[in-house]
């Protein structure tokens, strides 16, 4: 489940970490991108094919007007905010800020996923379940035959790799506070693999009464959660989590030299004029 659902339902929050042309191209290409990816879980007929394109391309103009607007202010307004050196409140308000905007898209890009599950025979809803466990039981594997030392590198050099992309070269300091929150990331692994497995379970339940007509707005609910990793059962470690991501991210905007600044600048500036060209296509 968390090997598509999140990805499809943060879709948008894509356009945000991406920018040039590359944003506009895979924004316009949604749905076949949705589709590449849906063929890979299950084999749709062509009824339902149609149908979920047809969905797909109205949730994407409902999003073109309706969300992608809030996303180009929140772009405008984090660029006048970095200004000056962010404080912890400001970290954790742009975190709820476009955590909520990625749970409005999930909302919107719900409805004809919701629609594609509740045609599903149970054949294909087997089918369905199958390549969900397949790809997990890989993604463990793969993950599990890699010591902690390996796991912390890798995941450093993805941190890192990132952060160049939006502020240009790192100093070693800068270097360490990114592997310092790859060790935040490890050391949570075992909550985000027990938030995976209970949403695939959820999942698994609402499949069970997807001919229901409640079946939609719990849908919803779940790929609401999902992007906002929202669990009764670990809020406080995500909590706890999140407070020492926010603290570590201050700390390495302090750190940013006028020249890094100046890069994530002219990246953001980029960024909101390829989304204000999406918004009057």
């Amino acid at each position: 489940m968390s090997k598509l659902l999140p990805k499809w339902a943060g879709v948008t929050l894509a356009v945000v970490l991406v920018g040039g042309c590359t944003t506009r191209l895979a924004y316009n290409n949604l749905d076949v991108w949705l589709n590449y990816r849906l063929s890979s879980y299950v084999s749709l007929n062509s009824s339902q094919e149609s149908s979920f394109d047809q969905g797909v391309d109205r949730a994407h103009s409902l999003h073109r007007r309706q969300e992608l607007p809030k996303i180009h202010r929140a772009i405008d307004r984090l660029q006048g905010d970095l200004l000056d050196p962010m404080t912890f409140g400001q970290m954790q308000e742009y975190y709820n800020v476009f955590t909520r905007l990625g749970q409005d898209s999930a909302a919107i890009l719900a409805d004809p996923m919701a629609d594609m599950f509740a045609s599903l025979n149970d054949s294909q809803v087997v089918q369905f379940e199958g390549s969900l466990r397949q790809r997990f039981a890989d993604f463990d594997r793969e993950r599990d035959k890699l010591s902690k030392p390996q796991q912390l590198a890798k995941r450093s050099e993805r941190l890192q790799d990132f952060t160049r992309d939006w502020v240009g070269s790192l100093t070693s300091r800068q270097e360490e506070m990114l592997t310092e929150l790859a060790g935040y990331q490890l050391e949570m692994s075992p909550i985000f693999r027990s938030l995976r497995n209970g949403y695939f379970e959820r999942w698994q339940q609402l499949m069970k009464s997807r001919k229901q007509p409640a079946f939609k707005g719990q849908f919803t609910q779940l790929m609401r959660d999902m992007v906002a990793l929202n669990s009764p059962q670990y809020q406080s470690e995500i909590r706890f989590y999140l407070n020492r991501r926010f603290e570590l991210m201050r700390r390495l905007n302090h750190s940013m030299s006028p020249q890094q600044k100046a890069y994530l600048n002219r990246k953001l500036v980029n960024l909101r004029k390829d989304v204000a060209l999406l918004i009057n296509q």
